[in-house]
């Protein structure tokens, strides 16, 4: 579920606008916009008037110019995007439906017509569209409540609020006192130790927990089905009776699900360490889904690598990853989209030395089918696993992956020589996997970039390329092409 769709259209298309100037290097051409957001160029003047007008509330700290012809947008080095978002969605009235819910539980169409002022067919439209957006999480407004698995709706409101309320914010209120015992009191059982981000992360949970308590007839049949093969997992067992101590205080019959929703929590969001991840994996039950998935990717991981090994700490590591990923993916239905996913896409082939999304897709396709899950198109969680596992997938390359040797040799006045070096060298950087330098008559290049034809000056064998023009868009872009060719060859 893509964040913009909690606003309503024309304030979600000022968002993607906005987002798109940025990511665009903050600058961008009118035509190129009309063409991404398929709108007129009325349309667009229209946009940028009412973005203009939204955006000073934030003075200098964001700023949007347009001169006809070019948009530009200038952002104060201490002010995030992620700001103007949020105001928008606080301001949405399907954020705020959503949040009333929350808060309240139940409503009657007066109490919302009174209190949002509008009319019942507006209210009813809201509904209905918010309705389509939560379809993907499993979960739908009905008769005035929120209905669904309880697992699905605790989930889906962590993800409303963790990723849509700023990060001070939850550092100043998302822990209370009651919280933090609660918190330090579960370290000391599981033998953890949770990092400030983890806290935040799991006082949060708790807070949702908490005031989903007394909702009656809450709805657990998939949890039921899916869990069953976990009830008998050491960490389980003692979060279980740890949690039937802790609200045994409470004046309320705790059912015995409410210790699986927090176990699920625990083992999918992040929360545990890499090394509290490892000390479960050697005790955990090894023919659970989730457990059967972490064994066969990483397998399949270590297969495709081959013949380079992974060194341990890497193994613990991706280990690490893939546990969330596939916990995430068997007990949960619905993402939260706050990135540009196709930005992600992109970035990921630059910086890469090679492709693998391939691979990405075969993962994704093997896990779904250990878990018993089907895929589904335009599913954000399924296609943020590939996102996922993409990331993963390129942390093994910079880890474990051999590099190019790149040696430079531009045949010219030293002072251009020099300097051009320094141009070349900056423009492939950030491509992982290479060493660049200018070039030494003595060392071995698997690619030595010159301006001169006539590869009789180097060794045999030795893979050229010869510049266009200096400097150009044209001869970087094929550079690293012959840099993906190459790792290719030499990692097959």
């Amino acid at each position: 579920m893509r964040v913009e769709s909690l606003l309503d259209k024309k304030k979600a298309r000022e968002i993607r606008l906005l987002k798109k100037v940025v990511l665009e290097g903050g600058q961008i051409s009118d035509a190129a916009l009309i063409k991404y957001l398929n709108i007129s160029k009325a349309s667009l003047e229209n946009d940028l008037k009412a973005l203009n007008c939204g955006l000073k509330v934030y003075g200098n700290d964001c700023c949007l110019f347009y001169d006809g012809q070019q948009i530009k947008v200038e952002l104060a080095a201490h002010f995030s995007m992620a700001r103007v978002i949020n105001d928008y969605l606080q301001q949405s009235l399907k954020f705020q439906l959503i949040d009333y819910l929350f808060i309240h539980r139940e409503f009657t169409i007066i109490q919302l017509t009174n209190k949002f002022m509008i009319s019942e067919s507006s209210l009813f439209r809201k509904i209905r569209e918010l309705n389509t957006v939560l379809k993907e999480f499993d979960i739908q407004i009905k008769n005035g409540h929120l209905k669904g698995e309880e697992l699905q709706i605790r989930y889906f409101y962590f993800q409303i609020y963790w990723f849509l309320t700023p990060y001070e914010k939850h550092l100043k209120a998302t822990i209370n006192a009651q919280n933090e015992r609660m918190i330090n009191s579960l370290e000391k059982r599981l033998t953890i130790t949770l990092a400030q981000d983890s806290r935040l992360k799991l006082s949060l949970w708790l807070t949702i927990s908490k005031r989903r308590l007394t909702v009656p007839g809450k709805i657990y049949r998939l949890l039921t089905e899916k869990s069953s093969s976990y009830e008998a997992d050491p960490m389980f067992q003692q979060l279980r009776s740890f949690i039937l101590r802790y609200f045994s205080r409470y004046p309320l019959e705790i059912d015995n699900e409410e210790s699986m929703l927090h176990f699920i929590f625990l083992t999918s969001m992040f929360v545990l360490s890499e090394e509290d991840i490892e000390r479960y994996g050697q005790i955990r039950g090894r023919r659970t889904p989730t457990s059967l998935a972490d064994t066969f990717m990483l397998e399949h991981a270590v297969l495709y690598y081959r013949p380079q090994k992974f060194f341990p700490t890497l193994e613990r590591k991706i280990f690490y990853y893939f546990s969330q990923i596939h916990s995430r993916l068997y007990f949960f239905k619905g993402e939260l989209e706050i990135f540009d996913k196709d930005n992600i896409w992109e970035k990921e082939e630059k910086l890469s030395g090679h492709h693998l999304m391939n691979f990405s897709k075969i993962l994704l396709s093997e896990s779904l089918d250990v878990l018993g899950l089907s895929y589904e198109e335009n599913n954000s969680l399924y296609e943020w696993s590939l996102v996922k596992y993409v990331s993963l997938l390129a942390i093994i390359d910079f880890e474990m992956m051999s590099e190019l040797q790149i040696g430079i040799d531009l045949k010219m006045d030293p002072l251009y020589r020099d300097a051009l070096t320094q141009v070349l060298i900056l423009s492939l950087k950030n491509v992982s996997g290479v060493r660049i330098e200018e070039y030494r008559i003595k060392k071995n290049y698997d690619l030595i970039i010159t301006n001169r034809m006539g590869g009789e000056a180097y060794p045999s064998g030795q893979h050229l390329y010869v510049l266009s023009e200096l400097g150009s868009a044209y001869d970087i872009e094929q550079i690293k092409k012959k840099i993906r060719q190459l790792y290719q060859k030499s990692n097959s």
